[in-house]
């Protein structure tokens, strides 16, 4: 099972929390990034500003409505913290905190769930308290997108063993050889007394669906070197 250490990318580039919110943007937009995790002077996670963070501004006149309900519910605070978060300039006034984050070895799966379970696009990799990697959706995505094709794959191998196999088993002549396959490359390998058995051998793995190449390794030898007698004699 893969781990988040095998997918994150290493050494990934971050802010300090008292940047300003243009660097911030400026850096995420000449990267491509969606979001970039804030981290202090000991290189520890302190939050993560995304491209969310800066859809709610008070230059935009985005910032959420102080709505009669919101107003007379929530405490001073979350009220303060709405203001800092639309009106701020540094980084640490508008980030996200805390941070959500996953460990080196947790697997792949739970880092995917960790993401559509909480709605975000990255998670900070922490190891001893200090970031070392970040995962994201599109690396989770690679990964699934890899393994499905490999499994595809076994599948496709699966049908070609057998449906060879089968061909094979209904062939007098068939019955000594043995079919492996990888990746649809058919290895055949085996005894015959004949090179007319070997070559009927190579064409019916040749002509059996999804398969790209034949490795033929069946030996033509005599009676005495035959692993059993042959039905018929």
């Amino acid at each position: 099972m893969k781990t988040v250490r095998s997918i994150m990318t290493s050494d990934p580039i971050s802010i300090g929390p008292g940047a300003k919110i243009w660097e911030a943007a400026n850096t995420m937009l000449d990267c491509g990034f969606s979001g970039l995790p804030v981290i202090n002077d000991d290189e520890q996670v302190v939050g993560v500003i995304s491209e969310s963070d800066f859809l709610r501004r008070g230059e935009l006149r985005t910032e959420p409505p102080h709505r009669f309900w919101r107003t007379l519910f929530s405490s001073r605070g979350a009220l303060a913290e709405d203001y800092a978060k639309a009106f701020g300039k540094q980084v640490g006034e508008v980030m996200t905190s805390p941070a959500v984050t996953a460990q080196p070895e947790m697997t792949v799966e739970a880092a995917g769930y960790l993401m559509g379970d909480r709605g975000i696009k990255r998670l900070p990799v922490v190891e001893n308290d200090r970031i070392v990697g970040i995962v994201t959706r599109s690396d989770i995505m690679r990964t699934l997108i890899r393994q499905m094709a490999a499994s595809a794959v076994d599948r496709i191998d699966a049908d070609i063993k057998a449906g060879l196999e089968a061909e094979y088993g209904r062939q007098r002549w068939a019955d000594t050889i043995t079919v492996n396959v990888e990746a649809t490359v058919v290895t055949l390998e085996g005894r015959v007394l004949d090179a007319r058995e070997k070559t009927a051998a190579r064409v019916a793995a040749e002509n059996t669906l999804g398969v790209s190449k034949v490795i033929d390794r069946i030996l033509i030898v005599g009676f005495p070197e035959m692993p059993v007698s042959p039905p018929g004699f």
